[in-house]
């Protein structure tokens, strides 16, 4: 199995989020700290956040102690998300290629064309 290239740009550039706010966040205040750790797991939070609350819930439905509600759940939901976003974007420029890149092909060769007269 091959992966997106996109998806794994992604991903790396979502691991050197992940980590940059996940440090900051170890070396902060309180408040801060708990505002940078938000941060660094924002695609988890814009995905699941909808989710509770199309079910009903106000808060996670697991206690604030629980290994759910933590990195070790939040950042592969993260990362997963990260690289489903980057084969998303990818895919759609490469469908913006095949489409439009033709047409563009027949307008530079008849740029060229009218340059060239002159």
């Amino acid at each position: 199995m091959r992966l997106n290239k996109g998806g794994l740009i992604a991903s790396v550039l979502y691991v050197i989020h992940f980590s940059l706010f996940g440090c900051l966040s170890h070396f902060a205040d309180l408040k801060a700290s708990v505002l940078l750790a938000e941060i660094a797991v924002v695609p988890a939070g814009m995905i699941l956040g909808p989710v509770w609350s199309a079910l009903g819930l106000h808060d996670p439905p697991f206690d604030a102690g629980s290994w759910m509600n933590s990195y070790l759940f939040y950042f592969p939901v993260s990362l997963l998300v990260s690289y489903m976003v980057g084969w998303l974007l990818h895919g759609s420029w490469t469908l913006l290629v095949r489409v439009v890149g033709p047409s563009l092909d027949r307008l530079d060769n008849r740029l060229i064309r009218r340059f060239h007269r002159d």
